[in-house]
């Protein structure tokens, strides 16, 4: 049991994003991470290393890590429940509580309806597109994670077959910069034969992966350390910046140490989605 989160019943419906944008990202990223470690393993490692060796066995369970962490922390991302469904929510609106026409339920503060997902996510910062659900309080531990270990799996595999890559290209010189850059052009015109163009194709994307999960990992570390949603940051609402530690708490729970390690580690949320201490709460208190 993951702390107090509600898993929600897998069904094979349930197994693909119904959007078809989400899809076909979905559909990227499940074969890709797998396609990209075989290819490291199988056509990278023997390039280096012959024989076996404890060098190998160490590239093996390090690469085993960060794939169990990667599509550990997604299935939990798009199986706990980030809506207030589960929940018992007041019949009568509450101060500072909307009322959603579309979900016929009163919506607490920070919840936002979706409408791909269609429903209202309990503080709600974004709808993931990779996975086709929406990040909210209870699941933007796992969210978190995920980008995470992919940022750490570009940077293994980028920095990893730099040298195989440019092995392939005729080594580090202008020319070979511009082959990554339109690959395509360089095998149409000759530069590169049709097992470099795969080599530069499989670099630029780890490249561009890289630079993708750089940016998306940079907005989640914000948001987290000022304690906002991606829309309270594009609106500079500070309302709930409770300090570092209470909002790194807030998201990744008591035992966020050891999160990290293992998507499946129980840590309790200081909250319940519903309710949120501000600024001027804990004002009101020091002053009692």
């Amino acid at each position: 049991m993951i702390s107090s989160d509600v898993i929600l019943p897998m069904h094979k419906k349930d197994l693909l994003p119904p959007n078809r944008r989400d899809r076909s990202l979905f559909i990227f990223m499940v074969v890709g991470i797998p396609f990209a470690v075989l290819w490291e393993g199988c056509v990278v490692l023997p390039n280096y290393h012959t024989h076996f060796s404890t060098i190998v066995l160490i590239h093996f369970l390090a690469s085993c890590f960060i794939v169990f962490n990667i599509f550990g922390n997604m299935y939990l991302l798009k199986r706990v429940d980030a809506s207030g469904k589960q929940k018992s929510l007041p019949a009568i609106l509450k101060q500072e509580w909307r009322y959603c026409h579309l979900c016929e339920l009163n919506s607490p503060p920070r919840s936002y309806h979706c409408p791909i997902c269609n429903e209202c996510i309990l503080k709600r910062d974004h709808h993931c597109m990779f996975v086709g659900c929406c990040v909210g309080y209870h699941n933007q531990r796992y969210y978190l994670l995920t980008i995470l270990y992919i940022w750490i799996g570009a940077i293994y595999g980028v920095s990893y077959q730099w040298d195989y890559c440019f092995q392939h290209l005729g080594g580090l010189r202008p020319g070979s910069v511009l082959i990554l850059i339109a690959p395509h052009f360089a095998w149409v015109f000759g530069a590169v034969s049709s097992f470099g163009f795969l080599v530069a194709v499989l670099h630029t994307l780890g490249i561009v992966v890289l630079v993708v999960t750089s940016y998306l990992l940079l907005i989640q570390l914000l948001v987290i350390l000022y304690g906002q949603t991606q829309y309270e940051r594009k609106h500079n609402i500070e309302s709930y910046n409770l300090g570092f530690k209470c909002n790194l708490l807030d998201v990744l729970g008591t035992r966020w140490y050891f999160v990290w390690l293992f998507p499946w580690i129980p840590s309790t949320q200081n909250g319940d989605g519903l309710h949120f201490f501000n600024v001027s709460d804990l004002e009101n208190v020091k002053n009692i």
